[in-house]
């Protein structure tokens, strides 16, 4: 890989195990700006672009990490350090998360901005608000409920097989003689099986 002002001509060969690890590395962070619905081709190109030349120097200096791991950790990272900038507001972690992913959504990233994605300031005073109001909005709203609890109601046969556990409970005779049929049953299938 390169510098983004680099002239071709100085590049060096890729072999093809580091043109098959580069194009997974292209590929997921293609996968996660699409995820963010950023459908701009050109756009896209430009962006995963820039972040793999930022993950090809930390290749040379992390040669044990993969091309894929070190491109994603630096899409969250500029994500996340844009998002902080155009927030002027700490990131948990530093990550978008799924409160920047929604605010960015709400804002009508996608729709409308899509050309100030990861950009230096400015940035429209539209765009802004529209970023500043909606992370709040996408924050987590607490509210208190209470839970009533509510007899069971049962089918018909629900309801009988309880009216019957009652009667079981309530008459010790009708228990024992549920008891003797069961047993007789029992016996009877014993005996139909091994001595017929």
């Amino acid at each position: 890989m390169g510098l983004p002002n680099q002239s071709l001509d100085s590049l060096r060969p890729l072999s093809e195990p580091e043109l098959a690890e580069w194009e997974d590395a292209y590929a997921a962070v293609e996968a996660y700006l699409g995820a963010l619905r950023i459908r701009n081709r050109l756009l896209v190109a430009e962006l995963v672009r820039r972040i793999l030349w930022r993950a090809s120097a930390r290749l040379e200096t992390e040669p044990r990490s993969t091309a894929r791991k070190l491109a994603m950790e630096e899409t969250l990272s500029e994500i996340g350090e844009w998002t902080e900038r155009v927030l002027e507001a700490p990131l948990v972690d530093g990550r978008l998360a799924a409160r920047g992913r929604l605010a960015l959504l709400l804002a009508g990233m996608p729709d409308r901005w899509q050309g100030v994605f990861l950009t230096p300031a400015p940035w429209p005073d539209e765009f802004v608000a529209a970023m500043r109001s909606s992370y709040l909005a996408a924050g987590p709203q607490f509210a208190e409920l209470t839970m009533v609890p509510k007899p069971l109601e049962l089918n018909a046969i629900g309801s009988g097989a309880a009216l019957w556990w009652e009667t079981m409970d309530r008459s010790p005779i009708v228990r024992r003689m549920f008891l003797a049929f069961v047993l007789a049953v029992a016996s009877g299938v014993v005996w139909f099986i091994f001595f017929d």
